[in-house]
């Protein structure tokens, strides 16, 4: 399968919105109750906050695009990193999700590429990440990246409060 990847703009802002709360639904509404579900998507995605991130300097999103169909996308973010993140200037992927029809067609693994890269040459020297503990699927993928567990944090759904592992791995 081919497709590209672009850093998104402004212009889409609707766009990142839907494949946001689509894909974050379907990696976790199995595993969460329906009202923190709810919560959650209605407090991180929609056109205006999806909007002032893609406007936020610290802020760059990755979108891939499969013959004009968007597949998945990254959200990398230079944020101060959470303990135990080690590194002189860490990089944050504060998400990345694929939407499931392209599940296991390399997307994500050319958007993990792609994160690498961007954290590298601007200067990174290792790139770090959240992941739910119970998300053994997103664990094996960044453990075949070489990223290793280096700290723990709270990722809130709602009024559900929840064990993310932070993972981190060197640019080197």
């Amino acid at each position: 399968m081919s497709f590209t990847i672009r850093f998104a703009t402004p212009a889409d802002a609707a766009l990142l919105a839907e494949l946001g709360a689509r894909t974050f639904r379907d990696a976790f509404a199995a595993d969460n109750r329906p009202e923190d579900l709810a919560a959650h998507l209605a407090s991180h995605y929609s056109p205006a906050l999806q909007e002032r991130e893609l406007r936020d300097p610290q802020c760059s999103f990755l979108l891939a695009e499969s013959a004009g169909v968007p597949a998945g996308f990254a959200l990398l973010h230079d944020m101060p990193p959470e303990p135990g993140v080690p590194g002189r200037r860490p990089l944050r992927i504060e998400r990345l999700y694929v939407d499931k029809p392209f599940h296991g067609t390399g997307v994500g693994a050319a958007l993990m590429g792609r994160c690498l890269d961007e954290a590298r040459a601007r200067g990174h020297d290792v790139i770090w990440l959240g992941v739910w503990e119970r998300n053994s699927r997103a664990r094996d993928f960044y453990a075949r990246w070489g990223f290793t567990e280096v700290g723990e944090t709270t990722f809130v759904i709602g009024d559900d409060a929840q064990r993310d592992l932070v993972l981190a791995r060197p640019l080197s």
